[in-house]
This record gives structure tokens, C-alpha cells and sequence, in this order.
């Protein structure tokens, strides 16, 4: 694999943003740890995702040697998913996806065990407003939140598809004071995209 230079992140982005990396599983324990050393200079907020989660070893491997924090988990299911990860140490920040990971309760248990382990917790964006909805609920009860990884601008109706709209205050997302999730599905938008 020929290794590519970062692009100048830190140059367009100034020095007191956060930059945060997701890799999407494409690296191999080898050239995982090369990056890590090769991103140090940058000031990452987190290096997400560097390798697959099996084998755990891989991840531990490079979480240990990583200078910057690293996330992932977004694929794994239930408790019994992330007990293993958890106790090998894979990562810094585990990133359950509300709507993979066993849904909300599943989510609330797994920032439990988290939680017992030291970890924080930064859901994984669920690319809907649905799923940021939900995850959001949770967040607001967890004691390690961290942060909630947000979809923005994928479709241009995302602000249609649920009433009220996802409501944004100076980066936090506020929450309604309406029973259940407080929000209801437009279903003219979701006709309308056949989504």
C-alpha cells in the first residue's frame, strides 16, 4: 500500500479546531500504526476506525501506540459485542450506533460497562434525525458522554423528515419537551422521497 501525505487539515483549519479522522476499517495493523505516527503532528481530536474490529488485537495494538486518542465501535452489537472490546482495550472512545447496537436501552447498558471501564462514550452518527434524536435522549443521561457525532447536509430535506426539525443550539442539539422522542415523522416528506 503507497502511503499518501495528509492533506494540510491543520493549515485550513487553524490550530484550535478540532480534527477528527475516521478511517473506516481500510488499514491493516502495519500500516494502522504508521498513520498513527504519521497524524501526530496534526492534533487529532480522535483517530476513528483504523482497522477492522477483528482481530481486537490489531485495534489494541494501535490504540496503545497511538499518541492521539482513538474511537470506533459503531459496528458492534449489544453488550456482549463491546465487553471484549472494552476489556482489550481496542479503543479510547467507544462510538455505539444507536441503531445498530441494540437500540436505546442497549446503548444506555453499553455506556454502563463503559462507564465502569473508564471510557467515554461518543455515539456514532445514525445518518437520520431520527436516530440523532434517539442517541441524543441517551446522551443526555450518561455521566461519560463524550460527544455525539452529527450527519449534516447529506439531503437537502433532511430538515423535513421529522417535526420539529433537529433543533441546534451553538453545537448542542436540544431536546423536546414533548412525550417519547418528542418528535413524529413527516410522512409527506417521506412519500414524497420514497425513503
Amino acid at each position: 500500500m503507497a502511503w499518501i501525505a495528509p492533506p494540510p487539515f491543520r493549515r485550513v483549519i487553524g490550530p484550535n479546531r478540532d480534527l477528527l479522522i475516521d478511517v473506516h476499517s481500510h488499514f491493516d495493523r502495519q500500516h494502522g500504526l504508521e498513520l498513527a505516527r504519521r497524524f501526530e503532528p496534526l492534533n487529532l481530536f480522535w483517530l476513528e476506525e483504523v482497522t477492522p474490529a477483528e482481530p481486537l488485537d490489531d485495534l489494541a495494538a494501535i490504540n496503545q501506540a497511538a499518541a492521539m486518542p482513538t474511537a470506533g465501535g459503531e459496528s458492534r452489537y449489544g453488550v456482549e459485542g463491546f465487553y471484549p472490546y472494552i476489556k482489550a482495550g481496542a479503543v479510547d472512545i467507544i462510538m455505539p450506533d444507536v441503531k445498530y447496537c441494540g437500540g436505546v436501552l442497549e446503548l444506555k447498558k453499553i455506556a454502563a460497562l463503559a462507564q465502569g471501564a473508564g471510557i467515554p462514550v461518543a455515539p456514532h452518527g445514525p445518518a437520520s434525525p431520527v436516530g440523532n434524536v434517539a442517541a441524543a435522549h441517551v446522551c443526555a443521561t450518561l455521566p461519560n458522554f463524550h460527544i455525539l457525532e452529527f450527519s449534516y447536509g447529506e439531503v437537502p430535506w433532511r430538515a423535513e423528515v421529522i417535526d420539529p426539525p433537529e433543533a441546534l443550539d451553538r453545537g448542542h442539539i436540544v431536546l423536546s419537551a414533548r412525550p417519547g422522542l418528542g418528535i413524529e415523522l413527516n410522512e409527506k416528506t417521506l412519500q414524497k422521497y420514497h425513503v
